[in-house]
């Protein structure tokens, strides 16, 4: 049986949207117990459930969170492929929302090992930060799916 588009749809974003929250939970928590960790302090918030942080030093709080972002950007490529793939007829789609990820987390690593040789690593970080918060959200599907829109009717009058 064939599940219907608009269920599909609805589907993926909701999970999109709740990953959204449990991505928000688990960084908010990281980076409490990084202060934490970086300042020796006792007025901790962290949440209940992620007790287990408390174990990890300071470096290893901070390549956590680099890994997370890592791994939150390829589930939401994965998401907007399965979202793309719902919408639009035709592998180009595809390949344009693999490109449009990995172009962006490639660029954000450009910029941090840039600024980290140029001596400014905090701008290099800045703009790399940036750029991995719009591969871990909305923003690249809020783009992609208006232009391959725009794609599919100029191709349409193309035809004409």
């Amino acid at each position: 049986m064939r599940v219907p588009k608009l269920i599909r749809i609805l589907l993926l974003g909701f999970v999109f949207l709740s990953l959204g929250f449990i991505r928000d939970f688990l960084f908010l928590n990281v980076n409490e117990q990084t202060r934490i960790a970086y300042y020796h302090s006792s007025d901790s918030q962290l949440a209940p459930s992620l007790h287990f942080l408390t174990a990890y030093s300071y470096s290893k709080l901070y390549y956590l969170k680099w890994a997370l972002t890592f791994v939150f950007s390829v589930i939401y490529m994965g998401l907007s492929v399965g979202i793309v793939k719902v919408l639009f007829a035709g592998k180009k789609y595809l390949r344009w929302t693999v490109f449009a990820y990995t172009f962006l987390i490639i660029l954000a690593g450009i910029f941090w090992y840039g600024g980290y040789l140029a001596g400014h690593s905090e701008n290099g970080y800045l703009i790399s930060r940036f750029l991995m918060g719009m591969a871990q959200g909305p923003v690249v599907l809020m783009v992609l799916v208006p232009a391959f829109k725009l794609m599919d009717v100029h191709s349409i009058d193309q035809k004409t």
